[in-house]
């Protein structure tokens, strides 16, 4: 049965489709974001920020007093950040935790004492295939997405007892902005990893350029809501980014690796 919906990261991109998507479903979606525009929307919209914790609290309560209970709560906000181990700003790897790691702990630590005395809800982690490996020059968007993801298997069996279920979605490479928005350490002229880089970087501007349709989300999310048993992980990609997670398991660490270096041409 359609229910009441809070999205993080909601201005643009995934967040906004799979939030038109449920709306036309019949959800009552609430959609947020740090800067958000009403227009084109189909769902609420209202600003809030995952770093900041009374942003959060003051945007569910607003909810909360025309809503009689919040049913569903996609963590979609984050970043992506790409740049070279050796050079990367520590600043910027610390902004990067703070939104795609601390922005879900701190509104699931604001929506569960609301779903705990329901007796039922239903957390939707968007995390990342980049979760399963570390990418050559994402090392940090990797680390942050697998933090997402061994957090929510945990938060699934600590609230399983009082009805809330918890899951990851793990998005393969998807036609958004995220390109434009990408925080993009600099690399010096003569630096060694200069042409490496460059190569590597070209190659993740193509794959999110030819990524799936951000709309093609909507149902998914649709079916794990109208699921009675939610599991752990949903991956949706292209064959070969779902491919790539099974070869990591299966082939010898060395095989792995040079196949890797090898596509991404390091």
């Amino acid at each position: 049965m359609p229910g009441v919906v809070l999205i993080t990261g909601a201005s643009a991109g995934l967040g906004a489709a799979i939030g038109n998507y449920l709306t036309e479903k019949g959800f009552t979606v609430y959609g947020t974001s740090r800067s958000i525009q009403q227009e084109g929307k189909k769902f609420r919209t209202l600003v809030m920020d995952v770093c900041n914790e009374g942003s959060i609290q003051q945007t569910i309560q607003t909810i909360l007093q025309e809503q009689p209970r919040i049913d569903v709560l996609i963590n979609n906000a984050g970043v992506g950040i790409a740049g070279v181990a050796e050079y990367l700003s520590l600043q910027d790897v610390q902004k990067t935790f703070d939104t795609n790691v601390f922005g879900v702990i701190r509104t699931c630590q604001a929506i569960l004492p609301h779903m705990r005395s329901l007796g039922k809800g239903l957390i939707i982690n968007i995390s990342s295939i980049a979760a399963e490996a570390g990418l050559p020059y994402r090392g940090v968007y990797s680390a942050s997405k697998a933090a997402v993801d061994r957090f929510t298997e945990a938060l699934r069996l600590e609230t399983g007892t009082y009805g809330i279920q918890a899951c990851c979605v793990q998005p393969g490479a998807v036609h958004t902005d995220i390109n434009a928005n990408r925080i993009k350490t600099a690399v010096p002229a003569d630096s060694p990893y200069k042409a490496s880089f460059d190569r590597v970087y070209e190659t993740i501007d193509a794959s999110i350029d030819h990524g799936l349709p951000a709309e093609q989300f909507g149902p998914v999310i649709e079916k794990i809501i109208n699921s009675p048993y939610v599991k752990r992980y949903y991956r949706v990609g292209k064959p070969i980014e779902k491919f790539s997670v099974i070869l990591k398991k299966c082939l010898p660490e060395r095989t792995y690796e040079r196949m890797m270096r090898k596509y991404y041409n390091t």
